[in-house]
């Protein structure tokens, strides 16, 4: 039930209007990257990091969300996204979080929906190998309810195997991706490490 609370806030705040891209502060960008190792225990390789204009996160209650705006070229064009992370803060919840059970992308997608006017459809679910770490990554663009469907911003979520990790989510900023853009997202998003995956290679 936790890790739905948390992907439920990952939805909620991925869905919004993004700001218009700046300048990352040197300052703000290195306690997010902080943050996101000593809270979500990740941290993102030097290509990824290159690649963010900015950064914010902010608290709601025990739960810490961390948002990297990033650029990344899947095919022949550059394509903004916002990366989104959630997770538990203090260090007793954080014992809580690791016995979050295991599952996929797209059955947390069923579950954030369930019950609701809306359901999200899920164009694809596919194995996604991380650094040190493996899941599954789902691809949403459209939502369906009162018998028609609408197109929605690109969004993934992509779910690890490991318990103790919680899932985080990809969305497009701005543009619409191609077929052939939103099947490299994948490979564009393999710099998302675990925390000390360096030092045990």
């Amino acid at each position: 039930m936790r890790r739905i609370v948390l992907l439920c806030l990952v939805f909620s705040l991925g869905t919004g209007t993004a700001r218009a891209a700046s300048m990352a502060d040197d300052g703000d960008l290195k306690k997010n990257l902080s943050s996101l190792e000593k809270q979500c225990q990740y941290q993102l390789d030097e290509n990824l990091i290159n690649r963010i204009s900015k950064s914010s996160s902010k608290v709601d209650e025990n739960v810490i969300s961390i948002d990297f705006y990033l650029t990344i070229r899947p095919a022949k064009r550059d394509v903004e996204g916002k990366l989104t992370f959630a997770c538990l803060t203090t260090k007793a919840e954080a014992s809580e979080q690791k016995s979050l059970k295991k599952t996929t992308a797209s059955a947390e997608i069923a579950l954030e929906d369930s019950g609701g006017r809306y359901a999200r459809e899920v164009a694809w679910q596919r194995k996604f190998e991380g650094q040190g770490w493996n899941g599954t990554i789902a691809y949403v663009n459209a939502v369906y309810g009162d018998q028609r469907k609408q197109r929605i911003s690109d969004y993934f979520l992509i779910c690890p195997d490991k318990n103790e990790l919680t899932c985080f989510s990809f969305e497009i900023v701005k543009f619409k991706l191609s077929k052939r853009e939103s099947n490299r997202i994948p490979e564009a998003l393999l710099g998302i490490e675990i925390v000390n995956y360096r030092k045990s290679r």
